[in-house]
């Protein structure tokens, strides 16, 4: 009889000890799973509004004339520069699916860069297709960013 009560005892103390281990395990992935979901969230923000200024610089660039050619191409590259830096932790934070399309973005808007830097102007074709190129990519990285963080989703609760 006095074994039996050891014996319930270790079986209570081993199904208390497996239940507390089991909640802390879920409740530590639930907290890591949260954090990630936050860094990516300011990182893909940081990210999209950093380079949403840059393309809003390039444009003020282009409409304006009074930088000569050398000046106009160091500007060019001093706004653009701030760029590289998020883009380098994308790469290393941010699934594949949301990189390839992200990368995308930034060589657009770099081409955007380029053809502020190389003077070409307002309504030119070249500029028009460098815009159009830039808002087609954001289109392309915001929905993998949206599908990657489950917006949509989470929209709906």
């Amino acid at each position: 009889m006095e074994w039996m009560t050891l014996v319930a005892t270790l079986l209570g103390a081993v199904i208390a000890m497996g239940s507390t281990l089991l909640i802390e395990a879920r409740k530590d992935r639930r907290e890591t799973t949260g954090e990630w979901r936050r860094g990516r969230r300011e990182l893909y923000g940081a990210y999209l509004g950093t380079l949403s200024q840059v393309r809003g610089e390039l444009a003020l660039l282009i409409l304006d004339r009074a930088p000569s050619d050398g000046e106009r191409l160091v500007l060019a590259r001093q706004i653009f520069a701030r760029c590289y830096e998020l883009r380098y932790q994308l790469e290393v934070f941010a699934p594949r699916a949301v990189v390839e399309p992200a990368l995308r973005y930034f060589r657009c808007v770099r081409t955007l860069r380029d053809e502020a830097g190389g003077g070409v102007v307002d309504g030119d074709a070249r500029c028009e297709r460098a815009f159009v190129d830039v808002m087609d990519a954001l289109a392309e990285v915001r929905d993998a960013m949206r599908l990657d963080m489950g917006t949509d989703s989470l929209a709906g609760l």
